[in-house]
């Protein structure tokens, strides 16, 4: 994301001063410092950058209080989404007494990604080092460019917005008018005080958006969606199996400030679904999964030399909700003289065995070797993966 002039970071517009409801409120309540001081040093004494990350409750809470305690368990500012898959793989939590280094390992690096209210209503995000593009005016919706796919940027925002070489925008992208609010609502992102996410697909995300939620008038409109959305055929797809482009996924991840060590690569696969016990997606028996960047060593150089339970925790081909639905795509434009099922069901999208090996080195870096899953033994990938792959 290109960097805003030095300048701009800082200044503040006359929209703000003049217009804004925050102008009523003194700088140095939220940001304190010395406002009488002439002098740029002295007046920065105690300066406090980010308000809102420091003390939400403090500094925004007065007027916005449900939302602020909301926020106390959204995803967006706990990180427990990062937490739990860790402990999972790693048979830990590195926030437990002991792990005081590998916590600070990871608020340096993955940590960057934490956001504050500020982050999303005012400026930038830090992971993109910040500043103010609309001169401190503060935005009742955050900006899709500016704040939304400044952090969610190179899968989500690339996929919505056309942005991969010979994929379609998503059907509903529509600059300047559908924007990401208009499926994730405020409820969503905010969170909800009373409830601890630590997924974003957990079967208590009630606020998520769901395909069904729009279009549940087509459900019986055709053959295919009789047979695959209702499931008269005993088989029911998730809607992304038939309506999604292929995507980006990677796999060779390490810590350790290199960040992704290989290039991402555009595939489509559909596995199994795994996540048959979680009430929202358990009627689903085929999804559409995509790559996650991990693997044994991704930590090593936090001194976590192997995930001990890689391969008995959670898939690496996770479930995938593409934002790059098209209504006709390759799987549901039938070959000449056929059936829409001549393009799916003896199609190579099923995430099988042979695949496993196939993007072993989907993303083989030739100047330093590096293979696309950091490691050797594809068995303990395949291991991880056998309630996902469709076997041949």
């Amino acid at each position: 994301m290109v960097q805003l002039e030095p300048w701009k970071r800082v200044f503040v517009e006359e929209a703000f001063t003049e217009k804004d409801y925050h102008r009523r409120i003194k700088c140095t309540k939220c940001h304190n410092g010395n406002e009488n001081s002439g002098n740029k040093k002295n007046a920065h004494i105690n300066l406090v950058s980010y308000p809102s990350d420091k003390d939400p409750e403090k500094y925004c809470g007065a007027c916005h209080y449900n939302e602020v305690m909301a926020g106390t368990k959204s995803l967006h500012t706990t990180q427990e989404g990062y937490f739990k898959r860790f402990r999972l793989r790693a048979g830990f939590d590195i926030r437990d007494k002991g792990h005081e280094n590998i916590l600070k390992s990871f608020n340096n690096e993955c940590g960057v990604c934490h956001t504050s209210c500020g982050e999303c209503h005012i400026s930038r995000p830090r992971s993109v080092n910040s500043g103010m593009d609309k001169g401190h005016v503060f935005n009742k919706e955050p900006d899709l460019k500016n704040n939304c796919t400044a952090c969610h940027g190179s899968r989500i925002g690339d996929e919505y917005t056309g942005l991969n070489e010979g994929i379609k925008a998503d059907v509903h992208y529509i600059p300047n008018a559908k924007k990401c609010e208009f499926c994730h609502s405020a409820e969503e992102i905010h969170g909800n005080e009373n409830m601890l996410l630590t997924y974003r697909y957990d079967a208590d995300n009630k606020a998520a958006p769901t395909c069904e939620g729009c279009h549940l008038s087509v459900r019986d409109t055709n053959l295919y969606h009789k047979e695959h959305w209702e499931g008269k055929s005993d088989v029911s797809l998730s809607c992304q199996v038939c309506h999604s482009q292929p995507y980006k996924n990677c796999n060779g991840c390490h810590a350790g400030g290199d960040s992704i060590t290989g290039s991402s690569y555009i595939t489509f696969e559909i596995g199994r679904n795994y996540l048959k016990e979680n009430t929202r997606y358990k009627k689903y028996d085929y999804i559409t999964v995509r790559h996650i960047p991990i693997a044994p060593d991704t930590f090593k150089e936090w001194g976590i030399e192997d995930l001990k339970n890689f391969e008995n925790s959670e898939p690496t081909w996770k479930m995938a909700t593409p934002h790059n639905i098209q209504r006709w795509t390759l799987q549901t434009i039938p070959r000449e003289g056929q059936g829409c099922s001549s393009s799916c069901h003896n199609s190579e999208y099923y995430l099988d065995d042979k695949d496993i090996d196939k993007y072993k080195d989907a993303n083989y870096d030739e100047t330093t070797g590096e293979k696309g899953y950091g490691y050797d033994d594809i068995e303990r990938e395949r291991q991880a993966n056998k309630n996902v792959i469709i076997a041949e």
